[in-house]
């Protein structure tokens, strides 16, 4: 998409709108690819990252709001967390309210310069 002069890179917008890091995208993007639950140590074999910075990102995805998590309990004892990403349209939804306030905020900009 072209706005202007530059070049508008979708993923540069919805990192920004929902708020992510770099590394927080990375995981975000892989869930939604994925559409699947997964848990840490498998998403951190598919991202190429260390384990705990995958946990750090999804448990800031789960507190965003992008993220569903759930407790699997072992057959043996223990458990282990599985993540889902949540409904993609709602997640789209939410990043569209963002650049929609934003935009309104630069629109009233615009009115009063």
């Amino acid at each position: 998409m072209q706005f202007a002069c530059r070049q508008i890179n979708m993923d540069e917008v919805v990192k920004c709108s929902l708020g992510l890091t770099r590394a927080e995208y990375k995981v975000f993007k892989k869930y939604m690819q994925l559409k699947k639950e997964i848990t840490l140590a498998n998403l951190a074999e598919k991202t190429r990252l260390d384990r705990t910075t995958v946990q750090k990102a999804s448990l800031k995805l789960v507190e965003k709001g992008l993220l569903l998590r759930f407790q699997h309990n072992r057959s043996r004892g223990g458990y282990e967390f599985i993540y889902k990403i949540k409904d993609k349209e709602e997640i789209r939804n939410k990043a569209r309210s963002i650049v929609r306030a934003w935009w309104e905020a630069v629109d009233q900009e615009l009115n009063s310069w």
